[in-house]
């Protein structure tokens, strides 16, 4: 009896040690156990999806125009639908009825008929047949989908939420998140779900840049059903607006649904960067260039809004025009940042900096 006793004591130790070290266990960084108070709305969600959560604060106005193209779309997508329901119903109700044996229009006496006749008519029913079966497959899933999906869409967004200043957007992760491995959660910043999906869909300018709905893409669509849900939490005080900041959300079978705060970086970012601006200036003040530093600035406005975007190569071009301006100006452009530490962090000046590194 007592060596009875002894082992289910040593087994009931075992067990408590497997327990807590299963609790003490962290969760891989840069992720933490999701707040208490998102836990009602992360219920809703798949556990299979990753999802990006933030704060659209574009103006109603664009979120309209930008949402009315969509409508529009597919209600005459809608409309050609169904008329083509209405054309073509009544032709495939008497193929049926002609195969049950009742006289019909299209009713083929194949005694009297020749080959080629009949090949025509085999021909041309096939490909009504294929172009209707593509209608219906393909296409019709489109105004399905946007009028009447479940468990959320389009319209039931808009007519929940409406278009207001500021607007919880939930997006959910494609089908790449079916091959992603157990362990993925614990990848470095440069592996591939990361800096292929992740990095890109939580980037500060694209995500500032687009409202909502442009965000769909090949990796990312939209959660309505999860939108509507978001919103609904935040208006019975559940929740603040302020609890969906930028935060990539996943879930893991260890640590349940976890969070990963980005919105963070971005103010750190932020904050780095202005304090960087104060250093460029006070510098080229003492060196009695304080003219350089408002034509540097004049430089990056007109090169930032220029149409088509600040892309690599207009990056690359506002770097050479900005060395040129210090250089005219007797400044030895390389040696000036690298007595403030740099030039990365300052608007239009991080990525041309990388540009330059990475050529």
């Amino acid at each position: 009896m007592a060596k009875s006793n002894s082992k289910r004591a040593f087994k009931s130790t075992s067990d408590t040690t497997t327990t807590k070290a299963a609790k003490t266990s962290k969760p891989p960084a840069p992720y933490s156990t999701a707040p208490p108070v998102l836990l009602s709305f992360l219920e809703t969600l798949d556990p299979k999806h990753v999802y990006i959560i933030h704060i659209d604060d574009h103006p109603t106005a664009l979120k309209k125009r930008v949402f009315v193209v969509p409508v529009l779309m597919n209600i005459v997508i809608a409309g050609l639908l169904l008329w083509r329901a209405y054309v073509a119903l009544p032709y495939y109700v008497a193929l049926v009825m002609n195969t049950l044996g009742y006289d019909t229009i299209f009713q083929v006496d194949l005694n009297s008929t020749g080959w080629t006749t009949l090949m025509d008519i085999a021909m041309g029913r096939a490909f009504m047949f294929f172009i209707d079966f593509t209608l219906m497959k393909f296409v019709l899933p489109w105004p399905w989908e946007f009028f009447a999906g479940s468990p959320g869409n389009p319209i039931a967004w808009r007519q929940r939420v409406g278009f207001q200043d500021e607007e919880i957007v939930v997006r959910r992760s494609r089908r790449w998140d079916q091959t992603l491995l157990s362990d993925w959660l614990a990848e470095d910043s440069d592996g591939t779900v990361y800096k292929e999906r992740i990095l890109p869909a939580i980037d500060k300018k694209w995500v500032k840049a687009k409202t909502s709905y442009l965000m769909i893409d090949k990796s990312w669509d939209l959660d309505f059903g999860g939108m509507v849900t978001a919103h609904h939490l935040a208006e019975v005080g559940k929740a603040s607006l302020s609890d969906f900041q930028k935060t990539v959300i996943a879930h893991s079978e260890e640590h349940g649904w976890l969070t990963w705060p980005v919105w963070k970086l971005d103010e750190g970012s932020e904050e780095e960067a202005r304090k960087k601006i104060v250093v460029f200036k006070d510098k080229l003040t003492v060196m009695g260039k304080e003219n350089l530093f408002f034509s540097w600035i004049e430089l990056i406005q007109f090169e930032t809004s220029q149409p088509g975007g600040f892309t690599k190569e207009r990056q690359a071009k506002t770097m050479e025009k900005a060395k040129e301006l210090f250089e005219t100006q007797g400044v030895n452009f390389d040696k000036f940042w690298e007595e403030v530490g740099g030039y990365q962090g300052l608007p239009g000046m991080q990525q041309s900096s990388d540009n330059q590194s990475t050529t």
